[in-house]
């Protein structure tokens, strides 16, 4: 597995409230982005917690004897365990008291692709074309799928950034998993700050060749250079071959 991931300030904000993680090992290989919010600091401490908590929770319970369908189970427990960390942590310390964050989570093991996703940042598959395999927790994503606004016009929405479902907010939260068939395609695990900036076909271009490290750095930069309205985090996978 070749991982390339960079996170930054952007141009506007003061703290990187992102945060992500990643783990390889002979087994499996995952990456995890996290986007924080509830002001200074709140964010940038419940985004650590996620990538944190959702990893050690993984490390103590995704065993090898376990089929595609019980990681995935594992993963999804993971969110849910992160989930109750960081809102009895946000109870108790008033300085961080409604803070909350997106987790976008993307595994492969055994010749499949795991993933686990809440919020608004985004997990796609990219070879020969681009495919998001999230789906937005956003307020224009609900007005998208009731048909009131088209995709084209969620991107340039006013409320675009309000988002429907984020870790640590409630004491419980949905996860939406999935599994997939794994044939060496890249993976691209991102926050909204790049998303805003950079069209899909954008994407699928600067992903597609290079180096993981150096589309990564790619994405990042561009952002950058349209404003870095917000902090940006990108990782780019890319896996060999393996059976299912």
């Amino acid at each position: 597995m070749r991982i390339g991931a960079l996170t930054d300030v952007g141009r506007v904000r003061k703290i990187n409230e992102d945060s992500f993680r990643i783990f390889e090992s002979d087994e499996y290989s995952y990456a995890i982005v996290a986007d924080g919010m509830g002001g200074h600091l709140a964010g940038e401490v419940a985004s650590s917690m996620a990538v944190d908590s959702i990893s050690n929770y993984i490390s103590e319970n995704l065993t090898d004897d376990l089929d595609r369908f019980q990681a995935m189970e594992v993963i999804r427990q993971g969110f849910l365990y992160a989930n109750s960390q960081i809102y009895e942590y946000s109870c108790i310390n008033e300085k961080v008291m409604g803070m909350g964050t997106t987790a976008t989570l993307c595994m492969v093991r055994g010749g499949y692709l795991i993933f686990a996703h809440v919020g608004d940042s985004r997990a796609y598959i990219i070879d020969e074309k681009i495919c998001q395999i999230t789906r937005d927790h956003s307020y224009v994503q609900e007005l998208v799928k009731l048909g009131q606004i088209t995709p084209e016009q969620a991107k340039r929405h006013p409320r675009r950034n309000i988002i429907t479902r984020a870790m640590g907010v409630e004491c419980s939260v949905k996860v939406d998993t999935g599994v997939k068939t794994y044939s060496g395609e890249r993976i691209l695990i991102c926050s909204d700050g790049l998303i805003d900036t950079i069209e899909d076909a954008e994407l699928l271009e600067i992903v597609r060749t290079g180096e993981p490290n150096e589309c990564a750095k790619k994405l990042v930069d561009i952002a950058n250079e349209r404003g870095g309205s917000d902090n940006i985090t990108a990782v780019v996978m890319e896996g060999e071959m393996t059976d299912a």
